[in-house]
């Protein structure tokens, strides 16, 4: 890696597109980290569609600390100019890079700097031959591993990106509940170099606009519930499809009771069907199902796409254009894992009959 940014004089870091403040927080520490080990590479962070309201505050840390921005929301034709190296940061799969994926050709080296335990990266081989792999799915996000290069190259981050780091480790991690004896000794160093952990919750602490909870709502009515037996326990699932904010829909559906949930949205970008997925945090459920290779990669290997994440939470674009299609199919291969104890969740609505 140090051989890379010290042999290119242009670099481009590539978080997943509506980059999270985990996504950005890595990427804003990786380009300083490498603007430190070369003081003459051009080095900027290009972000597909744009960040998530969560990441303002974490934004204005990055531009504070000089480090060039650019929401892409449609390829820029110097973008990739000059074969830089590009760092892919957060991503578990090239469809999360949008409009930049088919693009990818233009880069010299790739390096992907990753932690989740279910990725596909077959479909960048052929985009380059020179890719370079820093993944460490025991951490549980991307900003520890930022973090751990910055202490391997012996990097003194500012104290303001410390704590956007310190925020990137809380979203993740659900502030620590699904978190490492890493994360934990990470977090702590952060702080004893002089990050503000009150300050790093607040980066994190946006409030929601009005239409997030509308879409909740919507997300909610749409819904469609089903009893599946897994295992010889019940696990209750929730189906349903939205406009934008599929994670939040998802998250809501699990809290009010549904063991796991999934989203879709059409992905008008790419001509596709983006599925975010959620499920409860418990260890014998997720040890009954695993919900992105047993539920999503059939849909994918059948339709072409990618996708990827963690046990509890992750996604997939699927190369379709018919929603229904592929939730049909995703009920029937629900159905088939449970060897058909599946049931159709039904109630009468008020004000009905």
């Amino acid at each position: 890696m140090r051989n890379l940014i010290t042999n290119n004089k242009h670099a481009i870091i590539i978080p997943h597109a509506n980059a999270d403040p985990d996504a950005l927080a890595a990427s804003c520490a990786l380009a300083y980290i490498v603007h430190e080990l070369n003081k003459v590479v051009n080095v900027s962070v290009a972000v597909p569609e744009g960040i998530g309201l969560e990441c303002r505050k974490i934004l204005e840390i990055c531009t504070k600390n000089n480090i060039n921005i650019t929401i892409v929301k449609k390829l820029m034709g110097d973008l990739l100019k000059d074969r830089p190296l590009c760092f892919l940061v957060d991503v578990a799969s090239i469809e999360q890079t949008k409009m930049l994926k088919n693009h990818l050709d233009a880069c010299s080296s790739i390096v992907i700097v990753d932690h989740h335990e279910s990725r596909n990266y077959e479909a960048i081989e052929k985009y380059c031959n020179h890719i370079l792999q820093l993944i460490y799915t025991k951490a549980s996000s991307t900003s520890e591993i930022t973090f751990k290069i910055s202490k391997y190259f012996d990097i003194k981050l500012p104290k303001d990106i410390l704590e956007a780091l310190m925020a990137g480790i809380l979203w993740d991690t659900k502030h620590f509940s699904r978190a490492t004896s890493m994360t934990f000794r990470y977090a702590s160093e952060i702080l004893d170099l002089g990050a503000d952990y009150q300050q790093s919750q607040q980066l994190v602490s946006a409030p929601r606009p009005p239409y997030v909870k509308s879409a909740r709502i919507k997300c909610i009515l749409r819904h469609k519930g089903f009893r599946v037996t897994l295992n010889m326990r019940e696990v209750y699932v929730a189906i349903s499809e939205i406009g934008a904010y599929e994670s939040e829909c998802a998250s809501s559906l699990v809290s009010i009771g549904y063991d796991m949930a999934f989203v879709a949205s059409e992905e008008e970008t790419l001509n596709a069907i983006r599925i975010i997925y959620r499920a409860r945090e418990d260890t014998a459920l997720l040890q009954s199902i695993d919900i992105y290779n047993d539920v999503l990669k059939p849909i994918i290997q059948k339709h072409g796409g990618g996708g990827g994440g963690h046990r509890a939470a992750g996604g997939a674009i699927i190369n379709a254009t018919d929603t229904n299609i592929v939730l049909k199919e995703l009920i029937e291969i629900l159905s088939n894992i449970a060897k058909g104890k599946i049931v159709e969740l039904a109630e009468q609505r008020i004000f009905e009959g």
